[in-house]
Order: C-alpha cells, then structure tokens, then sequence
C-alpha cells in the first residue's frame, strides 16, 4: 500500500498565523463583552440595594413614628431599641410596629442608631460610606436625600408631629400692657 502516509501540504503565502490572529481577537472579544456585562450587573444590583434601602430605612422610620405617636402613661417616647419595634414593652398586650428587624442593605449589618438625648432610638441609617447612584429626583418623601455623597448620609429620623390627644405646651403669655 503504497501512500497510505499523508503528506502535509504547505499553506499558501499569507495564511500563516491567520487563525492565531482570529482566536486572539475572538479571547479579547468575549473579555470585553464579559466586562462590560459585569458593570452593568454591578450597577443593576447597586440600584436594588438603594431601593431596598429606602424601603427598609423608610419602613424602620414609620415604626418609629408610630411608636412614639402610641400613648405611654400620658406621654410619647422614643423606643429603647430597634426590637421594642417589634414587641411593644410597654403595652399590656402584644403591639408590633414591625414584623423583624431589618439588617442595612448596603453593608449586609446592623444599622447606624440615631439616638435623642435620652439614649432613645429615633432613627437610622447606612453605615456605608459608598457614593450612592441616586442623587436627584427623589419622591417626597426623600427630598432630603438629594445631593448626597454617601449612603450613610441617607438618614431615616422620626420626626413627629404633635401627638394626637397629648397635653401640648402653652405658648408664653404675651407681657402685660401698661
């Protein structure tokens, strides 16, 4: 059997290194694409943590409010911690105001307490100090947050109003006329 080895023909001038080059370029293409894809998913998830930020931040404010809005022996108060939130000490029967105690979306942990001057909870916040994608256009309720620099500048603090039913202070009267 004569010729039963093949023979290796020489590739015509020019070919040479030709499929090197197009799988080089195809290994640079799929790395650009991938990295692109990469950031773009970075900031789709940086965008649902703002949102659960806000959600949580603003769902931890409004228990606080209620808390302090609900009458105690005649008069409101902050609560002591963020999990009287979630059982009433206070009250005689069992009073939620939330139903767990969310942990801070940006940092995966405990929240920053905002306390008053008597060690009271009256508000949270991040304790992350990355620059937050949101700056502009927030509903009302966040107009606060515009031209922030850092999540831990995103501040949610209970700031009630006059408690409904609670004695409220006089004004002072104005000084007698001659």
């Amino acid at each position: 059997m004569k010729g039963s080895s093949r023979a290796v023909r020489p590739l015509p001038s020019g070919q040479h290194g030709f499929t090197f080059l197009a799988i080089m370029f195809s290994v640079v293409l799929i790395g650009t694409t991938i990295g692109a894809a990469a950031r773009q998913w970075k900031t789709v998830v940086q965008r649902e943590k703002e949102a659960e930020l806000l959600f949580r931040g603003q769902a931890i404010k409004r228990a606080i409010d209620f808390y302090y809005r609900t009458s105690r022996a005649g008069f409101a108060q902050y609560p002591r911690t963020l999990e009287d939130l979630l059982k009433d000490p206070g009250s005689p029967s069992v009073r939620r105001y939330l139903r767990k105690i969310y942990s801070d979306p940006m940092t995966g942990g405990e929240w920053v307490l905002i306390k008053d001057g008597s060690g009271r909870v009256k508000g949270v916040h991040s304790a992350s100090e990355e620059t937050p994608l949101k700056t502009a256009h927030f509903p009302d309720e966040f107009k606060l947050f515009e031209g922030k620099k850092k999540y831990s500048e995103w501040v949610f603090e209970s700031r009630p109003q006059a408690v409904p039913g609670a004695p409220s202070v006089p004004a002072p009267l104005p000084p007698p006329t001659p």
